[in-house]
């Protein structure tokens, strides 16, 4: 960890993108855990149109990762698009809080909050051109610290949230935190991020056309995997869509408890990112990401049924050992097996995120078609051990049939 820190203080790239991830994860934890309570209690859309929501803004949100992925792999220049992306989410989250209007919400939600979270990608795809000459070792150890910062504002944000929400803050006053948070991320990119992107130095072109670089990223191995990891990674979403909703019902102070519950889990999960570099050199991703499905499947099991008593903290533990690596292991993967386009590799990590709502979306319908929020955790258990068995048993029928 020492030696990742001392490589990201050194580069200009690192730091710009540390900084960045860190506003966005403040961004995050300021509206993640309350976007059911948002949608539905705040604006007052039904389930099945909050449903609706989180699939249009996924479907957009994928479609923005991967034209700027692909477009940035071409034309080598990472800065500007990252500035737009920035810029984008600071218009969308400040629209919300100056009109307070589920029409801006709206808005926000399915277009501009989407678009600008392609610049997580950028982010991603940034910090991995910089350490791309570095020893695997090194380069792990600096992804998980920069993808780690991205967790560190959900021990500070969620509990100072708890308190002002608990004291009688309305929850339209998140936006204005988020705007906040997304200026800053603007601000740090700006003036943190060398103007040619690199230091010095140069960029290969990736010398694909458009078409061609669709190409690549459909190709069945990487569509497959991509599904596979999304439907992991939606388990995480929908703990993050429905907890304040249980909360809510199963517990008189549900609004307070959903932050402490998060923040807890977010300051449990630094710790175990920090051991997945000398983890994965043990063992393959793909059976990390198994026993993670696993392990943050008893979560995603017991937490209905304890959410209205105090030993609902114990749960902390397994949910952050899961969604440590369900969250972080995810890039590393998708860099590996597009190693040459940094930019469209970590697109897919964004994509990966869209998808994932796609399918959270897809699910938490059905849940709450049929029972309950409760049942929308049973599925979201379900299958992502489905995925995480199924992406262990084609990794490994891989690496038998290579020479």
């Amino acid at each position: 960890m020492i030696s990742a820190v001392a490589i990201i203080a050194g580069s200009r790239r690192l730091r710009a993108s540390a900084f960045a991830m860190f506003f966005i994860g403040a961004l995050a934890a300021a509206l993640a855990p309350y976007q059911g309570l948002i949608a539905i209690k705040l604006f007052g859309f039904s389930d099945a149109q909050f449903a609706a929501i989180m699939v249009v803004g996924a479907a957009a949100s994928v479609a923005s990762s991967l034209y700027t992925g692909i477009i940035t792999d071409q034309w080598a220049s990472r800065r500007s698009t990252a500035l737009i992306c920035a810029a984008i989410t600071v218009v969308g989250v400040g629209g919300v809080y100056v009109t307070r209007s589920p029409i801006a919400y709206l808005l926000a939600a399915t277009v501009l909050i989407p678009i600008g979270f392609a610049l997580m990608g950028q982010l991603f795809a940034i910090a991995r051109l910089a350490v791309s000459e570095r020893a695997p070792a090194e380069r792990d150890g600096v992804m998980s610290l920069i993808r780690a910062g991205f967790a560190l504002p959900f021990i500070v944000v969620l509990p100072l949230l708890s308190i002002a929400i608990g004291r009688g803050m309305g929850l339209i006053h998140l936006y204005g935190i988020v705007t906040l948070a997304a200026t800053c991320c603007f601000i740090a990119l700006y003036t943190l991020l060398p103007k040619d992107g690199l230091e010095g130095g140069a960029e290969t072109k990736s010398g694909l056309s458009f078409g061609q670089s669709i190409s690549e990223l459909a190709h069945p191995r990487v569509v497959s995997r991509l599904l596979l990891i999304a439907t992991l990674v939606a388990a995480n979403t929908i703990y993050m869509q429905t907890m304040g909703l249980i909360f809510e019902a199963a517990h008189p102070e549900g609004t307070a408890r959903t932050a402490r519950l998060a923040a807890l889990i977010a300051g449990l999960e630094i710790p175990f990112m920090m051991l997945i570099p000398w983890v994965s050199a043990r063992m393959s991703k793909s059976t990390i990401l198994l026993g993670a499905a696993l392990i943050y499947a008893v979560f995603m099991l017991l937490f209905p049924r304890m959410a209205g008593g105090d030993a609902v903290w114990l749960l902390a533990l397994p949910a952050a050992m899961g969604a440590a690596a369900l969250l972080t292991l995810p890039i590393a993967y998708f860099q590996d097996l597009l190693w040459n386009r940094p930019g469209a590799s970590s697109s897919l990590q964004s994509v990966n995120q869209v998808t994932s709502q796609l399918i959270a979306g897809g699910i938490f319908w059905i849940g709450t078609s049929l029972a309950s929020y409760g049942l929308v955790m049973t599925i979201g258990a379900a299958t992502a051990i489905g995925a995480g068995v199924t992406l262990r048993v084609a990794d490994a029928r891989a690496t038998r049939s290579t020479p």
